[in-house]
């Protein structure tokens, strides 16, 4: 009878024994990076074949408290022994995430722009706000689609992703702000008058913003000195070529002899000029001769080449050069 008592003792001992090696213990501080919670996420020391899905995670960047009420009867419900277990205790599950700043976006955006090398860029954002991804999506955010500023400068929206690399959904996301450039252009060191010629130190290459340089602004300050100022210019002004033009080399009516060149021919006529023009711009000349009005470029104060592709223009014998209506080229 004693060792059957016995018997029973060890056997009770045993179970105990092993339940306790099988007790479960609660995980505090949790982080998951998985869209669902699993039983084993909560608790240490289950088998596999007792761990289970039991709900959502928190959204990425956000966490929940599970409290001990909740905790006690989720192990009751799957049958999980946990000795400690106690309506005092609790336990935060978060979700593992990767955020994604400003500092992984500009360099992007910097490059989907093809702004200039030599610019100075400066790119504000409108209201970001770190976009929160799964963790185990390290891949660098790229580019989708994007709405660029005019010129470089102003305002723009983009479309970015951060792609999936572990097999889930890639997160997506819409980005704007604007766009501040400065170019370097030729600028004017103070005002001009209409005639006025451009000398080396009346100009300077300096940083202006894109906005304000017009199309045809010039590229060196060579191509600025010993042309005129078609106008009054004022200082700070960035040169374009509309606005300056070649000092005048000839005038109305002045004599000129007219060059005209074909492959292995070149001839040579006299002429008077129809209107004031300064080097390689376009004037009309009248030739006596023949009473034709031809089309050339001013090559000097004399000489003016006959461009071959404008055919020449019947002049009344009667009337003088002056009197000839002409089109403005």
């Amino acid at each position: 009878m004693k060792g059957g008592w016995w018997q029973v003792g060890l056997l009770v001992f045993s179970a105990v024994a092993t339940g306790s090696v099988h007790a479960a213990t609660l995980r505090t501080n949790i982080s998951i990076d998985h869209a669902r919670v699993h039983l084993s996420d909560l608790f240490s020391g289950l088998t596999s074949a007792q761990d289970a899905d039991i709900g959502d995670a928190p959204a990425l960047g956000a966490n929940y408290v599970v409290g001990g009420p909740q905790l006690t009867a989720i192990a009751a419900q799957f049958g999980v022994d946990w000795p400690d277990a106690s309506p005092l205790v609790s336990t935060t599950v978060a979700r593992a995430t990767r955020l994604i700043g400003e500092d992984d976006i500009l360099p992007v955006l910097h490059q989907g722009l093809d702004l200039p090398q030599d610019a100075h860029v400066e790119i504000t954002l409108s209201g970001f706000r770190s976009v929160p991804v799964p963790a185990q999506d390290q891949a660098a955010p790229v580019l989708l689609h994007l709405e660029r500023p005019p010129r470089g400068g102003g305002h723009f929206n983009a479309r970015m992703e951060v792609p999936a690399t572990s097999g889930g959904k890639a997160t997506s996301f819409l980005v704007n702000g604007s766009v501040t450039m400065e170019v370097r252009a030729v600028t004017l060191r103070h005002g001009l008058h209409p005639g006025q010629p451009v000398l080396p130190e009346d100009v300077s290459v300096t940083l202006v913003r894109s906005s304000d340089v017009p199309e045809d602004a010039l590229q060196t300050v060579d191509d600025a000195v010993g042309l005129e100022a078609r106008g009054s210019l004022s200082a700070g002004q960035v040169l374009a070529s509309s606005q300056l033009v070649h000092p005048q080399l000839v005038r109305r009516g002045s004599p000129v002899v007219l060059s005209y060149t074909l492959p292995g021919v070149r001839l040579t006529v006299s002429g008077n000029v129809l209107e004031a023009g300064g080097k390689g711009d376009t004037v009309h000349i009248y030739n006596a001769n023949s009473h034709m009005v031809l089309t050339g470029r001013v090559m000097g104060r004399t000489e003016v080449e006959v461009i071959p592709d404008i055919a020449p223009l019947s002049a009344d014998s009667r009337n003088r050069p002056a009197a000839v209506n002409l089109p403005t080229l």
